[in-house]
């Protein structure tokens, strides 16, 4: 039994995170999930569906699932206890204490990205051709940074109006055992304690005679 839990275990461990874009014209989805389970949404029927090892189990669509809830007001009754602050300063004390940790955090996970596959073209642009031709630029610093990753996408700017017309296949994917080891070491880098005492406040001083 315990043999059987623990093979169980890593095999859970060995799957990944993925994220999944399939934009063309017949076909518009999104996937997000642990291995091939997980929820996929279809922006051409605005439907999202639960998968589970690749299959579909359930549809939802979001108009047809809202339903009016009606308000109910309730009366809180105020208590006497003392406010609870928690000083600007000592939120701004915690950020150099925290930033590398935080910074080596993002950056491993970063490194942990696989790119599974990427492939495709886009075209769009913003309301003003300054903000077409940043997001441009940006594009080519990418490009000669990491050309073998960002080359896979073609970018044409529209400096005329604000579109958005992409044929993308993209597919990433981190490792669950990844981020669960990260996490770990960012949680014994940062500064728990005085998270802590912040996220509980100081009790706030009464100024009566």
């Amino acid at each position: 039994m315990i043999t059987a839990l623990i093979l169980i275990l890593i095999f859970i461990l060995l799957l990944k995170i993925r994220l999944k874009l399939h934009l063309e014209d017949a076909c518009k989805t999104a996937f997000f999930g642990l291995g091939r389970s997980g929820i996929s949404y279809d922006f051409i029927t605005k439907r999202f569906s639960f998968q589970l090892f690749g299959k579909n189990l359930k549809e939802i669509s979001p108009d047809k699932t809202t339903k009016k809830k009606s308000k109910v007001t309730k009366t809180v009754k105020k208590t006497d206890k003392p406010k609870r602050v928690r000083p600007l300063k000592d939120i701004l004390a915690l950020i150099p204490k925290s930033s590398k940790a935080l910074y080596s955090y993002t950056i491993s996970l970063l490194k942990s990205v696989i790119v599974e596959e990427l492939e495709g073209q886009v075209t769009a642009g913003f309301d003003s051709p300054d903000i077409t031709g940043q997001f441009f630029g940006y594009y080519q610093a990418a490009y000669y940074a990491v050309p073998s990753v960002v080359g896979r996408v073609q970018y044409q700017p529209n400096w005329m109006e604000a579109s958005f017309d992409a044929n993308l296949r993209a597919s990433v994917a981190i490792p669950l055992y990844k981020i669960i080891y990260r996490s770990i070491i960012l949680f014994i880098s940062l500064p728990l304690r005085d998270i802590i005492k912040i996220t509980i406040g100081r009790k706030e001083r009464s100024h009566d005679g």
